[in-house]
């Protein structure tokens, strides 16, 4: 969303829904509906700051939804309710895997519960947010790796970077800024060469036993080799940021 009338929008309509929405679920429970007020504030303050500072983010590093965001806030009444004693409600093992601390069912599974003003502003910041994705390039960075596993985690863990995947030294033209390129792939050292050659920043990464391979990855152009646990766990170290 460009205009900030718009993420207000959103920000008012989902801190507004809260309380109608444990209302409700108060009045099934038996409990009396001042019972979480305290719980109640602490949960709209909290949202509103989170919902806030989503907002100001581009769309490209907002990580979560604002309906996410909502059913976290639902933790405050929840921890309130359970302080009471009040028992817990059954649920189905999908309602429980999907949202797990909500044992009172106070968190909504779609912004569709939460009224037609919230669950309109939702879906226009869905269809923004979609929009902008489309319109804006997605930075790149290549990796060299005949393992499917880590060529999976590479995308999983990066899901805003397209990746651009290589399997034979033959296949390697434009290489991105940043390379990453698997040790114990066929022909490794020749990728760290002809990636280093064309400019590309290569981190090259292997089975943490292997020194001689990182060292020898050192002097064939490699910027940096570390193990393979370890270049996913730093994996954003190793990029530029996303701007």
């Amino acid at each position: 969303m460009s205009d900030p009338s718009e993420h207000q929008a959103i920000i008012d309509e989902f801190v507004a829904a809260i309380r109608p929405r444990v209302a409700t679920r108060l009045a099934e429970l038996g409990v009396k509906a001042g019972a979480v007020d305290e719980s109640l504030m602490q949960g709209e303050e909290w949202l509103r700051s989170e919902l806030e500072q989503l907002m100001r983010a581009p769309f490209a590093e907002q990580r979560r939804s604002p309906l996410e965001l909502l059913q976290e806030a639902m933790r405050f009444p929840t921890e309130a309710l359970a302080d009471l004693g009040v028992r817990r409600i059954a649920r189905d093992s999908v309602t429980a895997a999907a949202l797990p601390g909500d044992v009172y069912g106070l968190a909504p599974a779609s912004s569709h519960q939460l009224g037609e003003k919230a669950w309109r502003a939702h879906l226009e910041w869905g269809a923004a947010k979609a929009a902008a994705m489309q319109a804006v390039p997605r930075p790149v960075f290549g990796v060299f790796s005949s393992n499917l596993m880590d060529r999976s985690k590479f995308e999983t863990t990066l899901p805003n970077w397209e990746v651009v995947n290589w399997r034979a030294v033959a296949d390697i033209a434009d290489p991105p800024p940043v390379c990453f390129v698997d040790l114990q792939a066929s022909r490794a050292d020749e990728a760290i060469v002809l990636l280093a050659e064309a400019g590309a920043s290569v981190i090259a990464f292997g089975p943490h036993v292997d020194d001689f391979s990182m060292v020898r990855a050192r002097t064939l152009g490699a910027k940096e080799a570390v193990p393979r646990s370890t270049v996913f766990r730093r994996l954003r170290e190793f990029l530029p940021e996303i701007m």
